[in-house]
């Protein structure tokens, strides 16, 4: 058998700069898929982002771009979570989650996972973490009109929600 041959040196160092910029990203993108995917899924979801980013790093043209790159790249893989989670539930009705109990007293965080993932997104993005408007929609992928209309919409449910679970 032939030994496999050395990574090059630029090869090596080009991965070794990501690991560290990556490292010192990783807990802000952990809160941020935390909030759009829960808890348990944010740390698949990072863990693919790092897969991801670090085999198209050499594609990234400006270093300054690697945290908002990064975390656009995280953004989506969870909205393809979402995705991918949606159409398995329609196949598999049988999976779907249980409705919450109606007593139950609901939080802000309670309602704001009942939102759909898109509205979800927007809100856990602008108000948790404090991107703006035209951030996200770079980061999402739509316009930045379509991401103030999704914003006022999820806000209009959320306060929905409120004003139902006050009753």
């Amino acid at each position: 058998m032939t030994e496999p041959r050395p990574l090059p040196v630029d090869r090596i160092d080009h991965e070794a700069e990501f690991d560290r910029r990556f490292a010192a990203a990783r807990e802000r993108l952990a809160r941020i898929c935390g909030g759009l995917v829960g808890r348990d899924a944010a740390d698949d979801v990072v863990h693919e982002a790092y897969l991801r980013g670090r085999a198209r790093f050499g594609q990234l043209r400006d270093a300054d771009l690697f945290e908002p790159w990064l975390t656009q790249l995280a953004v989506r893989l969870c909205l393809n979570l979402h995705r991918s989670d949606r159409r398995l539930r329609d196949r598999l009705p049988f999976l779907r989650p249980r409705e919450r109990s109606p007593e139950r007293d609901l939080g802000l965080r309670d309602l704001i996972e009942r939102l759909p993932p898109r509205e979800r997104t927007l809100v856990v993005l602008h108000y948790g973490h404090g991107y703006q408007l035209d951030e996200i929609a770079r980061m999402t992928g739509l316009s930045t009109g379509n991401a103030r209309t999704i914003l006022f919409r999820a806000r209009r449910r959320l306060g929905k929600q409120l004003k139902d679970a006050d009753r």
